[in-house]
């Protein structure tokens, strides 16, 4: 055994992304979720932002949950469910976002598809209160609450309606940031 590899281990993992399986033979254990669907896969989908998951640039779905993807282990992902901002599911709410003007700059569309589409899921009719709530973790410098509030509106009315399809993180509306805890089986 040479001493990079001691130094630097690496695994080869099967990443099931937007419904399509995608080997990646050499990962190093420490690397992200993120840095790997960005660096290995070419996606531009979800967005590097703070890198310490506080700023919800880069949310994705893991087993249909939501998850800052700097944040969790590539490997801890492996032959799990790994939904990003790109996939059809997030079409409603990618349209609605458009059309809402809802992020002037783009940055932070593809994170608010993605939360907008889990509080939908979780919740029929949330008010202004709740969607703020909702979407809090998600650092916008650029569009007014109000935008945000309309584009979930346009959502609903295009039909992200599957509220109670899964259990939500709990009664306040709140949007998990991060699924992988530890003890959690990768």
């Amino acid at each position: 055994m040479s001493e990079s590899s001691a130094e630097w281990p690496a695994v080869g993992l099967t990443l099931r992304v937007d419904g399509h399986e995608y080997p990646v033979p050499q990962v190093w254990i420490g690397d992200s979720l993120l840095a790997v669907l960005r660096e290995r896969l070419d996606l531009d989908e979800p967005r590097d932002g703070c890198g310490v998951g506080e700023c919800g640039a880069c949310l994705v779905t893991l087993d249909g949950r939501p998850a800052a993807a700097c944040l969790i282990p590539a490997v801890a992902a492996a032959d799990r469910d790994v939904r990003t901002p790109q996939d059809a599911a997030f079409e409603i709410a990618r349209d609605a976002v458009a059309d809402a003007g809802a992020s002037p700059c783009g940055f932070c569309a593809p994170a608010l598809t993605v939360a907008i589409t889990d509080l939908l899921r979780r919740t029929a009719d949330p008010g202004p209160a709740a969607i703020r709530e909702a979407l809090a973790g998600i650092v916008c410098r650029c569009a007014e609450s109000g935008r945000w509030i309309e584009a979930v509106a346009r959502a609903k009315e295009a039909g992200i309606e599957d509220a109670g399809a899964r259990p939500g993180p709990g009664d306040s509306g709140e949007m998990p940031m991060l699924v992988f805890e530890a003890g959690e089986p990768a």
